[in-house]
């Protein structure tokens, strides 16, 4: 059984992939400031909330175990999402930004080497702004002795009817590494978005029926086949209209296809729907 500590945890879906795989792991802690977060990840996993580690930035690394297998850190990407301000890891003052929490699991991660280190974050990322900032993520890891893979991975390239792409970095011990490592290959997608909606929602995440009207004749049969997300057949099967509150747009979505992008923030900000009847 894999001795597992969870950084910048949410919900716990990196517990819940280990779950999945039907990977053992024991619990030495949770890390999430989020009090909602936390309560359901402690519901969720059926772990007290006791064993929350709280603020990452007042976390004793030197309190941790010494022989923790594996770490997870989904660091924050307010700062590096297009969604976002794109300051990256560091203010103008070199002081942190909230995606510059990544250098609190840094510090973690030096003091206690795990085994394997794995990270997510969005592809943006990668991206040629921030090329100087992900080289000092990868070189930092490399200097407290890590070898690092990375790879954009896709959710719908992975069993999950969602368009969502994300960095990961596994990053492997290097007394441990026998260069062996390589991503999953992507599979054929098999579950569409009618699986995993729900058949019955509360009416507070409907649209008002007058801004339906509005919505509707306003679009052309050229501009839904061009917001709709997946499906081959986007014009008879169209049942949702969706507003996300946030930079993204009112969108047609296909429930043969896949879903766009979800955010952090739909807890708050919740997609409205629209249905219509075939």
């Amino acid at each position: 059984m894999i001795k597992y500590l969870s950084l910048f945890s949410g919900i716990g879906a990196f517990e819940k992939a280990l779950q999945n795989l039907h990977i053992p792991y024991d619990l030495m802690g949770y890390c999430e400031i989020d009090k909602y977060a936390s309560k359901a990840y402690s519901l969720l996993h059926n772990v007290p909330e006791s064993m929350n580690l709280g603020d990452i930035t007042k976390l004793d690394e030197k309190s941790l175990p010494d022989d923790i297998d594996l770490i997870t850190y989904g660091f924050p990407c307010q700062d590096i999402s297009l969604a976002g301000h794109q300051k990256g890891l560091l203010n103008e003052d070199g002081s942190k930004t909230r995606s510059g929490l990544f250098f609190d699991a840094l510090r973690i991660i030096e003091h206690t080497q795990p085994k394997v280190a794995i990270a997510e974050n969005v592809k943006n990322l990668t991206a040629k702004k921030f090329s100087e900032q992900f080289s000092i993520v990868l070189n930092s890891l490399d200097e407290v002795g890590y070898n690092n893979y990375w790879q954009v991975l896709n959710a719908k390239d992975y069993g999950t009817p969602q368009n969502r792409e994300r960095v990961f970095i596994i990053s492997i011990r290097k007394d441990m590494d026998d260069g062996s490592f390589s991503f999953p290959a992507p599979f054929p997608l098999e579950k569409r978005l009618k699986d995993v909606l729900e058949d019955s929602v509360e009416t507070r995440y409907y649209v008002d029926p007058e801004r339906v009207k509005i919505l509707i004749p306003q679009m052309s049969q050229e501009q839904i086949e061009n917001i709709v997300r997946g499906g081959e057949n986007p014009i008879s099967d169209v049942i949702k209209v969706g507003s996300t509150g946030t930079h993204q747009k009112d969108g047609v979505y296909d429930p043969e296809g896949i879903s766009p992008t979800l955010l952090s923030s739909h807890y708050k900000q919740p997609i409205q729907i629209i249905e219509r009847n075939r």
